[in-house]
């Protein structure tokens, strides 16, 4: 078993990264680590399809760079909280000039995505939003693979919720980028099949 050492609210950055982890999601919250179980098979499937069709779309227009779960930003703007969304975008013009160096990088992404899983509480998926909102993220999209809907909190518009044949677009953050909402739950269980 994995004894996790100084997981108290008094938390560095710099503990957290040297911090010997058990597998699954870690985060520090105003110096509080934050572990998640590892993600399900739902979940996998549609950070599959996402990061598929924004990497793509994203690299092919030169737009930024798209991030899986395994990058963390230190959100400067919060003290000793470091996020890793799903997936996230940030734009070229915020991108350091030569390249991106070993670290967490430590600005807020343009563009994060949360993708539910059981494990997610409604109170910690609100703190997420809040800290994205304060660091100065100006996109948010959340799957529910349950439901099979997406969240769309923006900087500049009303809270949306989009559907099946819905449209989730990029908006201002990433021009042009359209991909149906069915197309991100595609390969999963029919919501009334029994599970394997």
């Amino acid at each position: 078993m994995v004894q996790l050492a100084h997981a108290s609210t008094t938390m560095t950055v710099d503990e957290f990264l040297k911090q010997p982890l058990p597998d699954g999601k870690a985060e520090l919250v105003r110096g509080e680590l934050r572990m998640t179980p590892p993600a399900g098979g739902a979940h996998g499937v549609v950070a599959g399809n996402l990061l598929l069709a924004l990497a793509s779309y994203v690299k092919e227009k030169q737009l930024g760079r798209v991030f899986p779960d395994s990058v963390g930003y230190e959100l400067i703007d919060l003290p000793r909280t470091v996020r890793a969304p799903d997936i996230s975008f940030v734009q070229s013009s915020r991108l350091p000039e030569g390249g991106i160096g070993p670290g967490l990088l430590k600005l807020a992404p343009d563009l994060a995505v949360e993708i539910l899983s059981p494990s997610e509480t409604a109170s910690r998926l609100e703190e997420k939003l809040e800290d994205y909102r304060v660091s100065g993220t100006r996109l948010v999209w959340v799957a529910d693979p349950e439901r099979r809907t997406v969240l769309i909190v923006s900087d500049d518009a009303p809270v949306r919720w989009l559907r099946n044949n819905d449209m989730l677009d990029g908006a201002q953050i990433i021009p042009g980028f359209v991909c149906r909402v069915a197309d991100l739950f595609e390969g999963l269980a029919h919501p009334h099949s029994n599970p394997i």
